[in-house]
Order: C-alpha cells, then sequence, then structure tokens
C-alpha cells in the first residue's frame, strides 16, 4: 500500500521548487524573477538552519519516521536529491535572467577573463587597495565556527588553509564601466596567485558553512516568574550561537570536491553540495534594491485601499462590522482603528497580542501614546518568534516603560493569536481578529485577513481570552475557539459534520487555505471523510504532508499552492453543508500540530452577512485562480494546468480592482 503521508522535509522543498519556478514565467518583470532567486536561497537557508537538525537527530538516534517510514540516512539522501535539482534549476534560471537583464542593457555580471584590459586594471587596483589587506590566510581546522557567510579553502599537499571573506566586503565590485560587474570571489580567485604559491596550493575551494540554529527552548516551565523567564530568554540568546554543520555549499572551478569536503568536515555527502555558480544568492537581492527603480524591471506599485480619514472607523464599527483583506486592504487600516481608540475620551482599556513587529513600530507607538493618556494597556508579547526574541524583548521593554503592563503569555505554548480588544467602560467594545502579524512591512506583502467588530458575541469572547492570559478561569467561548485545546476538535467536528450531511444527499463540501497541512489527526480526519466520498477544496501554500489516491473511488480532493506576487498568508477554514448553510472561519493557525496542539492560536467564525458574503467572494476567487496555481498529483509532486482560453490570477484580480477606488 502507498505511504499514508507525505514527509513535510521534503514537501519544503517542493515548496522552493515553485519558487524558482518564478524564474522562468517570462510574465514576470525580470528583477522579480531575479528577486523570486533570492527567496529561494533565504527560504533553503531556513529549512538547513531549523530543519536539518531533526534528520541528524533521526541518523544518531537511529530513529524511523513513522508517517514515511524512512530513516534518517533515506531521508538525507532523498533531501539532497530533490535539493540537487533545485539548484540545477535555480542557477539554469538564474544564466536565463541575468542575460535578459543584459540583452536589456540594464546591468552585466561579468567573470574576471570576460573583462578589458582597462577593467581588469580597476578591478586589481580595488583588490591592492581594499581587499588585500582584509583578508587573512589561518589554518583551517573543522572545529572552528565560521563567522563569515563566504570562505576560500586552500589544500596544499600537508596542510589546509582558509580565508574568511570579510562581510563587510562588498560581493558586487564595480569594473569602472557603469552597470557592469563582477562577484568579489571571482576578484580574489585571481589576484592570490601570491598566496596560493607560496603555500604551494593544489586546490582552491569557496565554500559556506550553514549551522543548526534550532536551540529548543529547553528552560521552559510553567512556574517560571517573569524576571526568570527574561533572564533564560536572555541567556538563550547569548548562548544560541553556531551548532552543529548541517551544509557546505561550495564552488570549485573544476566542479569537484564533494568526497574531500565530506571527510574535511566530517560531515555526509549527503549534505555537501558542489555550486555551479556565485554561493548564496541572497546576492541577488541587493541587485534588485538597486535597480529596482526601473519600473518595467518591477511589478507595478500599488496602494491598499484606506479608511476614508472624515469617517470615524469606530462609528461605522457600532452599526456594521469590516472584513478587509490585506494588502488589497492597507494595513493603516488598523493603525486607523488603534489610533481612533486611543484618540476617543471614552476608551479605558486597550489589549493586543503582539508577536513579529518592525522596527519603529506605529502600533507601539500607538499603545504608549494610550498609556500615557491614562488609558490601561495591557500587551501580550510573545518573545519566542524564531531570530526576532531579541527585538520582542526590546519592545516588552520600551512598552513597560511606557508604562503598558506586559504579560508575556503561556509560558509552554507560544502565543501567536492575532487580536486586539478595546473597551469603551462595562458595556461597549470593538475587537479586531486576524491571520497575520501587527506588521506595517509583511502586510504589505503578505495576503492575510483581518476582521472588525463591535458585535458583543465576539467582544466577550475576547476578554475571556485575554482574561485566560492573564490567569483568570474562562467558562468557555460563545463564538470563537482557540489551541491547544479545542481548534483542531472544531476542525475535525466540522468535518465530520459535512460527512454527515454529504452522506444524507451528496451536497456538502470543505474548503480549507492554509500555509501548512501536516498534522496527522486532520489528515487522517480528511481521509475518512474522504472515504465516504465528501469533496475537499485545500490550499497549502507550503509543506502538504497530504497524499492523494489512497482514500478509494470515492476520493474528491483537490490540493494545490498558489505562488504569486504576493505571499498567500490567510487561513480560512469553509464547510459548506447540505441545507445551503455553511460557515467560515478565519485563523491565525494552519493545520500544523505546532499550531494546534503547542500554540495558544484563534479562529473565529464569521456570522455577520456582509462580512460573510465578502469572505465567500474571496474563497470563490482562490478556487477560480489557474495561474499562479500548481496542483498536486498522487505522486506527490506539483504540475501547473495549462489553459490557454482560461488564466484566471486571484491576485491580480484583486490588483486590478484596486486601481478604481481609493478607499474601502
Amino acid at each position: 500500500m502507498k505511504d499514508k503521508y507525505y514527509n513535510r522535509d521534503l514537501s519544503w522543498i517542493l515548496f522552493d521548487n515553485r519558487v524558482i519556478d518564478q524564474a522562468y514565467n517570462q510574465k514576470i518583470p525580470a528583477l522579480e524573477r531575479l528577486r523570486f532567486l533570492s527567496i529561494a536561497s533565504n527560504n533553503l537557508d531556513e529549512f538547513f538552519g531549523v530543519r536539518l537538525h531533526n534528520v541528524q537527530s533521526m541518523i544518531s538516534k537511529g530513529r524511523v519516521d513513522k508517517r514515511t517510514g524512512l530513516d534518517g540516512n533515506e531521508l538525507l539522501a532523498h533531501i539532497y536529491e530533490f535539493n540537487s535539482r533545485n539548484i540545477t534549476k535555480e542557477y539554469q534560471a538564474l544564466s536565463l535572467v541575468l542575460e535578459d537583464l543584459k540583452k536589456k542593457n540594464v546591468f552585466e555580471v561579468m567573470r574576471y577573463h570576460e573583462l578589458s584590459s582597462v577593467e581588469k586594471a580597476q578591478v586589481d587596483d580595488y583588490y591592492d587597495k581594499v581587499v588585500a589587506e582584509k583578508i587573512r590566510v589561518e589554518d583551517f581546522s573543522p572545529e572552528n565556527k565560521t563567522k563569515t557567510d563566504l570562505n576560500f579553502l586552500l589544500v596544499s599537499e600537508n596542510k589546509n588553509y582558509t580565508i574568511p571573506i570579510p562581510d563587510d566586503l562588498d560581493r558586487l565590485v564595480d569594473t569602472g564601466v557603469p552597470n557592469k560587474y563582477i562577484l568579489l570571489e571571482d576578484l580574489i580567485f585571481n589576484n592570490f596567485d601570491e598566496i596560493t604559491q607560496q603555500l604551494q596550493i593544489t586546490d582552491q575551494f569557496v565554500y559556506r558553512v550553514t549551522y543548526d540554529k534550532n536551540k529548543k527552548y529547553d528552560f521552559l516551565d510553567e512556574n517560571l516568574s517573569d524576571e526568570q523567564y527574561l533572564s533564560e530568554m536572555t541567556k538563550y540568546i547569548n548562548n544560541r550561537g553556531p551548532r552543529k554543520i548541517t551544509r557546505v555549499e561550495f564552488y570549485s572551478p573544476e566542479h569537484k570536491g564533494r568526497s574531500f569536503l565530506s571527510g574535511l568536515f566530517g560531515i555526509s555527502k549527503k549534505s555537501i553540495y558542489a555550486i555551479p555558480g556565485p554561493v548564496n544568492l541572497k546576492i541577488l537581492d541587493k541587485l534588485f534594491k538597486k535597480y529596482k527603480s526601473q519600473p518595467s524591471l518591477v511589478f507595478a506599485p500599488f496602494k491598499g485601499l484606506t479608511w476614508r480619514s472624515s469617517k470615524n472607523i469606530l462609528r461605522h464599527l457600532d452599526q456594521k462590522s469590516l472584513l478587509v483583506q490585506y494588502p488589497y486592504d492597507s494595513f493603516d487600516i488598523f493603525l486607523n482603528f488603534l489610533s481612533t481608540a486611543v484618540d476617543d475620551p471614552k476608551t479605558t482599556s486597550i489589549q493586543m497580542t503582539i508577536y513579529r513587529t518592525e522596527n519603529h513600530s506605529q502600533v507601539v507607538q500607538l499603545l504608549e501614546k494610550a498609556a500615557a493618556k491614562g488609558i490601561s494597556v495591557k500587551v501580550v508579547v510573545e518573545l519566542r518568534a524564531r531570530f526576532d526574541e531579541e527585538h520582542n524583548l526590546q519592545v516588552a521593554e520600551e512598552l513597560k516603560n511606557a508604562g503598558c503592563k506586559v504579560l508575556y503569555g503561556d509560558r509552554l505554548n507560544k502565543v501567536h493569536a492575532k487580536i486586539c480588544l478595546v473597551l469603551q467602560g462595562d458595556d461597549k467594545g470593538y475587537v479586531q481578529i486576524g491571520t497575520g502579524n501587527y506588521n506595517a512591512i509583511t502586510a504589505k506583502v503578505f495576503s492575510d485577513i483581518s476582521f472588525y467588530t463591535s458585535n458583543r458575541r465576539y467582544v466577550g469572547d475576547a476578554v475571556k481570552f485575554f482574561n485566560g492570559l492573564s490567569g483568570e478561569i474562562s467558562n468557555g467561548y460563545e463564538l470563537m475557539t482557540a489551541s491547544p485545546n479545542n481548534l483542531k476538535r472544531m476542525i475535525l467536528n466540522k468535518i465530520k459534520k459535512a460527512t454527515q450531511d454529504y452522506l444524507r444527499n451528496g451536497k456538502a463540501e470543505v474548503f480549507m487555505k492554509v500555509n501548512g497541512l501536516t498534522d496527522i489527526d486532520i489528515i487522517n480526519g480528511i481521509y475518512r471523510a474522504a472515504r465516504l466520498g465528501l469533496p475537499f477544496r485545500i490550499i497549502v501554500r507550503g509543506p502538504c504532508s497530504l497524499r492523494l489516491g489512497i482514500c478509494g473511488q470515492k476520493e474528491d480532493i483537490v490540493v494545490k499552492s498558489i505562488v504569486g506576487e504576493l505571499l498567500e498568508h490567510s487561513r480560512i477554514y469553509g464547510f459548506n453543508y447540505s441545507d445551503g448553510t455553511n460557515e467560515i472561519w478565519i485563523s491565525s493557525a494552519d493545520t500544523m500540530t505546532r499550531n494546534l496542539d503547542r500554540r495558544v492560536e484563534l479562529a473565529i467564525p464569521i456570522v455577520e452577512s456582509k462580512p460573510k458574503k465578502k469572505l465567500s467572494k474571496i474563497i470563490k476567487m482562490y478556487s477560480k485562480d489557474t495561474a499562479n496555481s500548481y496542483y498536486l498529483n498522487k505522486d506527490g509532486e506539483y504540475f501547473k494546468c495549462q489553459n490557454k482560453y482560461f488564466n484566471f490570477s486571484a491576485q491580480q484580480n484583486w490588483l486590478h480592482k484596486i486601481k478604481y477606488r481609493r478607499y474601502v
């Protein structure tokens, strides 16, 4: 029998393949295609930084992946195979895009041997005056953690040497001719003959090392006081430095060396990657920023619809609720909501969760302003946002100093919910609940849903939610549900209800849009219903462990991933029943075990007709999308439907519509 589940890590790599695929799309502007390659490179860095330690642990402990039956070595071999395929595709795309940019006379990245004598003299002079004094030859030892992104390895008959390339040296070297560059490592390769001769070097490589960054929060205890928690988090940040090697990338003019480097670093050959070009394509993001002012090379700029300044948003919410979709609707709507609440003399309390904010956040500034005005401000700052812990500590300290009451949430379960509550006395309030972070920068490129209301049922639930985070016992919610206790149960119960309806008259269906679908309980619930014929329409941007073709002849499951100009981030759950009624929920949670079992997440049903109708239209648009949709097949691969007569993009449809309006 076919395996019931697809491996999460392999599915992650398939997502990266879809990102790389954007670089081949001629309808995407050239610089944006280059940027997609930079994004793919960054995604892979994250994969090796936070996921590969699990595979290494499987190998060292002799464990087997219960979902697929793969042992650690088998999984590592598959990861190498999938990534090697991606790398080949990525660098072929790079050549095509760079050639296109050259033909358009935008810029050119050349090789040293292609330079004219005048250009060589220019870059050689730069090497002598700037680079040479900054590079140092050191004895190589695999135990020494490299602190620079790129390094040279020099191999002699009896000894190995390394040259760390200082990160403050620009990898783009100006040739003296406008818009013509060579890479720093290419310049160094062609200028240290004296060093190589003196040391009798026989081989040389450019290499890059990735280390395990997924250090566990092993200090967590529900009994920790705030002071203890802050102290332990500070120690965690200070001691998180480089750990075990998870990957070595290298470039060699001879394109050889995997076996040698495997022995040198003492890691599996399956963790050594020969790169057919520049190591670390995040350099492409610098080229993007350098030339993005040319309109024909980038996506057309747009401004999301804003709230009309002459209209008080709280007075609007007194009459009707509001549902918006970022970035087609601007994040300024939330800033207007919060600012209006701060300036309203009736406001007595503001409570909200913060997970990731940008630097100099207007949200944080508005909360500080509220506290200064005497409004009771309670902020749940979740410190455990990977690699943002230090920033979150600073935000928490800044809020405390401004007079806000700061809570650090559940000590064991990360608070990932997105909710803001405004109270005006005992009998009136407003609440905003969404699928994305309170971050003005990501809100411009992440597609998310945000719901605003004064409906007392939502407000009452929000009060209970914040009371629960403060340690008070709640009697349960009227509308919303939360993890780690009930959100998974809600999804499974709704699937069961839809299944029962389908068995009565064949007219039920389930829709899900998430960033990841990897929780076994949810997948098994889908399988049980699919065997009986219940249709599922599922959009999963990233990793998906569900497999197709194992639920029998009645199976009716369509899984697709939408990858386009904007990053799909909203989580939507829809349940259509046989009597024509339906439920649509939005949530901060993906259908992943970490979200459902180990985090504090929220989900709410949209019960009012107008916002629910708008959300239904959003679902229809996503369902119609073919232009940016990749469909999962029974072999676990993704493909695009080629239809020359119908090619609809949900994202471009919404972007097109905002051209004709200014306000929500």
